[in-house]
């Protein structure tokens, strides 16, 4: 016994090092590159709130502007202050996923299952990015945690807790409303456990309701109208649904093309194995062993097994799934179900090592990435840096590149182009100046049927890891040639 004690608190001692080790490198090393569109929206924001500005873009993400605003406080760098927003609210999620683990498993095996979670490492260069998921994901996992609770408590006890998650989870990052079928399963458990009268639902309904207009509202009176807040609410929506969000709607892509992508890409490579055979590896290993008591997992894990399902189709069909950090909600909750259904029905050594070892290797593939995150430069940035060499008359033609070259300063002209016809008729106003394009606009003009045999010659390319930014990671500039 006094043995097994020993090797308790071994795995518990381990487990907590883990964590604080992690969340100090995190903060040793905080990623304070605004490289793509979206981190220059969220950046911007914190100088000066104004969606009609993209500063940020619809809908605003008011609580995430928020956290990182009071963190502003304190650390000059906009981009950094988003930063460290994300993992100190990350971090406060280890509570969270231990008290979800210990209704399952021992103490120190819930111990385990956190450590294991938070360092995932494709989850963790999420989080160390000046976005809105890291944060989100923070609030999902409170707001999953208190469902939990309110289901298994009897009678009302705590079920207006997830209530006020969800609206503060929505006023982080609105694509997470399929979680909203958590509510519905909460409410459902309740009516069939006659918990609830017709009034009661009712009225958690309506609060549940109110509860998001508290940051619709505000978002409603910044724009100065409801009027103003809804056409540019239909603007965004209609955008993202037919052109530039790459969503079911919008993409060439085949239903089966995108399942193959999200499944074993995004999901399993990027996400579960953060692209390391090892940990891909112990993956398989460990949802073999967790496919012999699949029934137990289903019975017993039900919301999570619904709440991952539902984000799923959700991702599916409305996501961009060209970036594989739109699924990462969908690994967490997978991660908890294997975890938490192999260390229950089968507590023995072998398991326990295996787990370990998916610790570790977690652990060192997460400070490779949090490293190498932080200090290597973004394509985007190479090339803001490239325009400091090239000719002041020079003028350059890029795709979402222009923003971060905005926001860095860059010092020649530089404009956002779609369509070669525009192009086509706007180089006529620079006929004494050097014309350059990025490999993005060469290729929208390719797929508008335009051949451009003759016409450009490659100057420079950049280059990124394609895990922080899989859509911008490679840029290549071509001067048009008149």
């Amino acid at each position: 016994m006094e043995k097994k004690g020993i090797h308790r608190r071994i795995l518990v001692f381990t487990s907590m090092t883990v964590l604080l080790v992690l969340f100090l490198y995190q903060l040793r090393h905080i990623n304070s590159y605004a490289a793509t569109w979206d981190q220059v929206d969220y950046s911007l924001a914190l100088e000066r709130f104004d969606i009609m500005a993209m500063q940020p873009h619809f809908p605003g993400y008011p609580y995430f502007i928020l956290g990182g605003l009071f963190i502003h406080q304190f650390i000059e760098d906009q981009t950094a202050s988003l930063t460290v927003f994300n993992i100190l609210f990350y971090f406060s999620a280890i509570f969270p996923i231990y008290n979800l683990a210990r209704w399952y498993v021992s103490k120190p095996l819930s111990f385990l299952i956190t450590a294991i979670i938070y360092s995932s490492s494709y989850v963790l260069s999420t989080v160390n990015q000046p976005m809105s998921e890291g944060a989100g994901l923070a609030a999902l996992w409170w707001y999953f945690w208190s469902m939990q609770r309110a289901v298994r408590n009897e009678g009302r006890k705590g079920d207006w807790l997830p209530l006020v998650l969800f609206s503060i989870l929505l006023g982080i990052r609105l694509s997470y409303l399929p979680f909203g079928v958590g509510l519905i399963y909460l409410f459902w458990v309740k009516w069939k456990k006659m918990e609830y009268t017709p009034k009661q639902l009712s009225t958690r309904i309506l609060f549940a309701l109110l509860l998001q207009l508290i940051w619709v509202v505000g978002l409603v009176v910044s724009e100065g109208s409801i009027e103003g807040f809804l056409k540019l609410s239909l603007a965004f929506t209609s955008g993202h649904f037919s052109d530039w969000g790459n969503t079911a709607v919008s993409s060439n892509q085949s239903v089966m093309g995108r399942v193959f992508l999200l499944l074993f890409k995004n999901l399993f490579w990027h996400g579960l194995s953060s692209l390391s055979i090892i940990i891909a590896f112990i993956m398989i290993v460990l949802g073999l062993f967790s496919l012999f008591h699949f029934k137990w997992s289903i019975k017993n894990l039900a919301l999570p097994y619904i709440m991952a399902i539902s984000y799923f189709i959700w991702a599916l069909f409305a996501q961009n799934v060209d970036k594989p950090r739109h699924i990462v909600p969908v690994i967490l909750f997978i991660l908890f179900i294997l975890l938490v259904t192999v260390l229950k029905k089968l507590p023995n050594p072998i398991i326990t090592v295996i787990c370990l070892v998916l610790l570790f290797s977690n652990s060192i593939q997460s400070v490779h990435m949090i490293k190498e995150q932080a200090t290597q430069r973004p394509a985007t940035y190479q090339l803001a840096e490239y325009t400091q060499k090239m000719d002041k008359n020079s003028i350059l033609y890029t795709w979402e590149e222009t923003r971060v070259l905005e926001y860095l300063n860059a010092p020649i002209s530089h404009k956002r182009i779609m369509t070669y016809e525009v192009f086509a008729h706007d180089i006529t106003y620079y006929k004494n100046n050097q014309i350059y394009l990025t490999n993005k606009v060469i290729e929208g003009f390719k797929s508008q049927g335009t051949d451009l045999s003759g016409k450009i010659k490659k100057v420079k390319t950049f280059h990124s890891n394609p895990i922080y930014d899989p859509v911008y990671h490679d840029i290549a500039l071509y001067e048009w040639i008149q």
